[in-house]
């Protein structure tokens, strides 16, 4: 689904000076994976996101969606139809005073016919458990609900990935659990490709597989078991490891003979009290 290449991005700081925000990064995400990218502030990773529909383009190496390449104009029209976008604050990207026209105006800006815009939003809607705020106005729902209609929005153009770039960045823990529970229908249901920056490690849990960017690079990636069981190798990045994982290992520098791999806290339980 994308291909990065030794992908490259510099920008100018406010002196004028290069800084390199992505250096010869290398990755690949299989149609209908679940990659969470985790990182410290400065990491990379929402310029990261932001190369993955064209809304950057590489200033070396290369990026592509669904075989087009993002550095050719023409593709940028058809790559923002395969990759939709989602950003932390909802408010940004709400632009409706009714929430079912708010999700129509990416369909309705494509050009598509009315009958088929009313199937997508209706469906979109449902997709993200918000059917029966069809005509509410957007201003008066919670943060996490206005998130999943900016969610509906992106679904309503029929995208086959969604970037999530800290979606639950402003919210509180029940609007971060709905999206969440809403990421993973998308995934689990709809077989959608997700990309979800973060860094909330519990969100992170979800995912398939787990990259961890530092200083524009790649560190290390692996599955979740295989990520998060690296506790020193985190907190030298400024991320928090899962505490049962922190806990387990300090368990086993004092001698308890436990596994290198417990991340969750059900598993931390079952092995002490074995």
């Amino acid at each position: 689904m994308i291909y990065l290449e030794n992908l490259k991005h510099v920008y100018k700081d406010a002196e004028g000076d290069d800084i390199t925000a992505l250096d010869e990064i290398d990755l690949h995400i299989k149609k209908g994976e679940f990659v969470a990218i985790i990182g410290a502030n400065g990491s990379g990773k929402s310029t990261l996101a932001r190369h993955l529909n064209a809304l950057l383009l590489p200033d070396g190496g290369k990026c592509t969606v669904a075989g087009l390449d993002t550095a050719d104009e023409k593709n940028l029209w058809e790559i923002r139809q395969h990759v939709g976008m989602v950003f932390q604050n909802p408010d940004n990207q709400i632009v409706a005073s009714i929430v079912e026209e708010d999700v129509a105006f990416g369909p309705e800006n494509l050009g598509i016919e009315a009958g088929e815009i009313r199937r997508r939003v209706d469906k979109a809607l449902a997709a993200v458990d918000m059917a029966d705020y069809a005509k509410h106005a957007p201003h008066l729902l919670s943060g996490g609900q206005k998130q999943r209609v900016a969610i509906a929005g992106v679904l309503a153009i029929a995208p086959e990935c969604i970037v999530l770039d800290e979606p639950t960045a402003m919210l509180d823990p029940k609007g971060r659990r709905e999206i969440i529970k809403t990421v993973k229908k998308l995934k689990e249901d709809y077989g959608m490709t997700i990309v979800y920056i973060t860094h909330n490690m519990t969100e992170a849990m979800e995912a398939d597989r787990v990259i961890v960017m530092d200083k524009g690079k790649i560190s290390f990636s692996g599955t979740v078991r295989e990520v998060f069981s690296r506790v020193t190798d985190l907190e030298k990045l400024g991320l928090e490891a899962p505490l049962a994982a922190k806990i387990a290992l300090e368990l086993r520098k004092a001698g308890a003979g436990l596994k290198k791999d417990i991340i969750t806290d059900e598993e931390l339980a079952e092995a002490l009290c074995r």
